[in-house]
């Protein structure tokens, strides 16, 4: 059996880490492993939607994955009902339109690539890199198309790799399909960051934290499946404490640094944003990483703990 302690970390970037995990894959051009999708019909899905009000204002939060198997119906009454109501639905970031995507071509090569001189294997220890050259190559992503990266950007690479090698699909992403819905709508949307500023969260990381973050991802690559596994399923259901468990605890005790940057901090940067929306008036829908949303350093408590009221639905 894995463990919650020995599970990938930036697989957690399909729930937490940033919306554009899934764009920034298609922007280094990478081809993703073949594979027979991934089969959830089993799962009665009922996400968990949160309603936070005022005397004026309805705010929805839904906590999404990035990236998704086709198969997994998620799309309860309760939420698509919010949505339809709801007249702007906020993301984490624009990272589907095409002016997105190429502005992601941009940030790749400024914030992704080694100086010259620099490759990704002249980073890792022997270890690291013979599990790198084995390793890659399952996931779709030759070694030496690596090499250019700096380590955020290959483990982003081989993580979104090996996931759509287990059948999941980025087109099936929460964020698309929600986007998708309001299109032809007069429904309007706000974002809470750049894709610039979402790179940098990730790239802005130490050296040491990335290369660690790369090897332990790699060594744990095995325990992948089922972890992912229990991180959808989790989140399908709506059980708030086991997804907590799954995306957030090995962060915190493991990884302070990473849970900090990619969590904690910016849930505090977003509560000023809620608020803003909460002092006009009318419904909006947010859709963030539904990893934002559990324990005491979520969004939720967050909001609460400045007076909001919030309930589930």
């Amino acid at each position: 059996m894995f463990s919650f302690e020995n599970a990938p970390r930036l697989c957690r970037a399909l729930a937490a880490g940033a919306a554009l995990v899934s764009g920034l894959f298609a922007a280094t051009g990478v081809a993703s492993a073949q594979a027979q999708p991934a089969d959830y019909s089993d799962v009665e899905a009922a996400p968990a939607l949160w309603l936070i009000t005022d005397e004026d204002s309805q705010v929805y939060v839904f906590g999404t994955f990035h990236i998704l198997p086709a198969s997994l119906d998620w799309k309860t009454d309760e939420v698509m009902s919010a949505l339809a109501a709801s007249d702007t639905l906020y993301l984490e970031t624009d990272s589907h339109s095409p002016e997105a995507q190429a502005q992601m071509q941009v940030l790749v090569q400024q914030y992704g690539l080694n100086p010259p001189g620099v490759t990704l294997s002249s980073l890792l220890d022997d270890e690291t890199r013979t599990l790198l050259a084995e390793f890659a190559p399952t996931v779709g992503a030759a070694p030496a198309m690596l090499e250019p990266m700096r380590p955020w950007l290959a483990e982003i690479v081989l993580m979104l790799g090996q996931v759509q090698a287990l059948g999941f699909d980025p087109s099936a992403g929460v964020e698309i399909a929600l986007i998708r819905e309001i299109e032809g709508t007069d429904t309007a949307f706000g974002y809470f960051e750049t894709p610039e500023e979402q790179i940098g969260f990730l790239a802005g990381m130490s050296d040491a934290v990335q290369v660690e973050a790369l090897a332990q991802g790699i060594r744990d690559a095995e325990s992948m499946p089922a972890e992912i596994d229990g991180m959808v399923r989790a989140w399908a259901t709506g059980d708030m404490d086991a997804l907590d468990a799954y995306v957030n605890s090995d962060m915190r005790e493991d990884a302070p640094e990473l849970y900090e940057t990619l969590i904690v901090e910016r849930n505090q940067n977003w509560v000023p944003l809620v608020e803003d929306i909460l002092d006009g008036s009318g419904t909006a829908f947010i859709a963030v990483g539904a990893a934002h949303l559990p324990g005491e350093q979520g969004l939720v408590s967050l909001m609460r703990e400045e007076g909001y009221t919030v309930t589930r639905q």
